[in-house]
């Protein structure tokens, strides 16, 4: 089976209350981003052993000079999420030429028990985690070591798009399924494919998908540390 051991902290979060908050620590400009009270375990076949018993707050540094805050109000998973594929080139500060279709993010949405973990990545090194359930990490671009995952996953995903279809619509996985959606110069282009798959080792987005659990882990180092 697929080894999960190194994300099942973002879908082990556990926390204590029903409200949103947002808190300063005194020493690093700190968010502690949002999340409900129910616990949400997203623990798939095979990773149940390595999963953390301790409960542990979602906690991302921020530049506050860079502002990258969220709105923990207005800003709510479906609100986030839409602006993950409204982001255009020159709001990322990239820059490429406009005679080729040019990947610059990729949206992995990820279904398990009846939520869904949002993977957002662009080729300036910004990446985010986004749950459907509440809560998620931001702020990953701060980090040396998230930017480089976030790169080399959306550059791999530019030698996926012979396999994606362009869409207009940007709907959630089914039961089980993952969605990856890559942002391009030229509009969206959409894949999917089913969690076992990816645990069999068959599917032909599997180098993909393991690029952007690669991020995935990356970010959770930066709250560990």
């Amino acid at each position: 089976l697929y080894d999960f051991s190194n994300i099942v902290l973002f879908y082990k979060l556990h926390w204590y209350n029903t409200h949103f908050k947002r808190v300063t620590m005194k020493k690093k400009p700190q968010i502690i981003v949002w999340c409900v009270a129910a616990s949400v375990s997203l623990c798939l076949d095979g990773c149940e052993n390595h999963a953390p018993s301790n409960e542990k707050r979602v906690v991302v540094e921020t530049d506050t000079s860079k502002k990258a805050v969220v709105n923990l109000v207005t800003d709510t998973y479906d609100g986030l999420r839409d602006k993950a594929f409204k982001k255009t080139p020159v709001e990322l500060g990239i820059h490429f030429p406009d005679d080729k279709t040019h990947v610059y993010g990729v949206v992995m949405d990820w279904e398990n028990a009846g939520v869904v973990a949002t993977t957002v990545s662009y080729s300036n090194g910004e990446a985010d985690i986004h749950m459907s359930a509440g809560g998620g990490v931001i702020g990953g671009v701060e980090h040396k070591n998230v930017r480089e995952a976030a790169k080399q996953f959306v550059a791999l995903a530019q030698n996926f798009l012979d396999k994606a279809t362009k869409t207009d619509a940007t709907p959630l996985p089914p039961a089980d399924g993952i969605k990856f959606y890559l942002i391009t110069n030229q509009g969206i282009y959409s894949g999917s494919e089913q969690m076992k798959n990816f645990q069999n080792y068959t599917s032909p987005w599997q180098k993909l998908f393991d690029e952007g659990n690669k991020v995935i882990a990356e970010l959770q180092k930066t709250i560990e540390k």
